[in-house]
């Protein structure tokens, strides 16, 4: 009997001390995940830190905790006013990482309370400080240097607590109803006066062709005048010489002067007496009354 119990308490024994080694064998390893920074406790302080992976730590005196350094978002929403005092409320997204190489000061001042302890805020006042710096109007037409702005007041003020800006999204930027009548009203009178000016380059653009068409028909007009005028000028030169030449060649024919007189003839014989050989009469006399 008193061997059975003595077995009992052997084995008992043996499960006790494989129940501690698998204890102390559990508590000296420790995973850290991807893309985390692994801060090594010992009790409860934080003293150095490991990568990612299974790491190693002094089993019941040092535990491990974990601080994302991956890239994660923060919104926020704030209403600020603008430098001409016109009220203005927005949303805005910030992509931010921890960095690495000081995730164990962020753990040791912050813990994992970095978002709601110093990054919101951070945001809040950097786009009130942002917001100052531009005219309401400007904030929509100059939408990217406002955006530029803010981020760059977030990340001075981030720098401090070792944590970086990777991205900023502005959602919107809201005015009251009175100011966004009023900014309606200007976009519609720049809209009807683009409209009118452009109509009013269409009515140029119609007068210079008219004028460039009446131009180049008063110049085809005067060219076709020209034209004619030098026809006729060739034309009756060319007349001049015919004639010149002709004067030339039968002004002592007989059969051109012959040819004036048929010319001139109205078909009536005359009546008169001339002499013989003559080629035209030295007297005429009508021998009786013309009809």
């Amino acid at each position: 009997m008193d061997t059975f119990i003595r077995k009992i308490l052997a084995l008992v024994l043996i499960v006790i001390v494989a129940i501690v080694v698998v204890s102390i064998v559990s508590q000296a390893y420790e995973t850290v995940p991807a893309g985390y920074v692994g801060v090594v406790l010992q009790w409860g302080n934080p003293v150095r830190v490991t990568g990612s992976g299974l790491q190693t730590i002094t089993p019941f005196v040092e535990s491990m905790a974990f601080v994302n350094v991956q890239t994660q978002s923060a919104t926020a929403q704030e209403s600020a006013a603008s430098s001409d005092l016109q009220e203005v409320s927005t949303s805005v997204t910030v992509n931010y990482q921890v960095d690495p190489a000081f995730a164990l000061q962020v753990y040791t001042n912050l813990r994992d309370q970095y978002q709601s302890r110093v990054i919101i805020p951070a945001m809040q006042d950097a786009l009130k400080a942002s917001t100052a710096k531009y005219q309401a109007t400007n904030l929509i037409t100059q939408r990217e240097n406002a955006k530029q702005t803010f981020q760059n007041l977030l990340q001075d003020k981030l720098t401090q607590y070792h944590i970086i800006i990777s991205s900023v999204s502005i959602t919107d930027f809201k005015f009251s109803p009175s100011f966004t009548t009023a900014i309606e009203a200007k976009v519609t009178a720049e809209q009807n006066a683009l409209a009118a000016q452009n109509q009013l380059q269409v009515v140029n653009f119609t007068a210079q062709q008219q004028i460039i068409q009446a131009t180049a028909n008063a110049t085809a007009f005067i060219l076709q005048a020209q034209g004619q005028a030098n026809a006729t000028i060739i034309s009756a030169n060319a007349t001049a010489t015919q004639i010149q030449v002709i004067n030339a060649q039968l002004a002592n024919s007989p059969q051109f002067i012959a040819y004036l007189y048929a010319k001139g003839w109205d078909g009536k014989l005359p009546i008169y007496w001339s002499s013989g050989n003559s080629t035209a009469p030295f007297l005429l006399l009508p021998t009786q009354q013309q009809p």
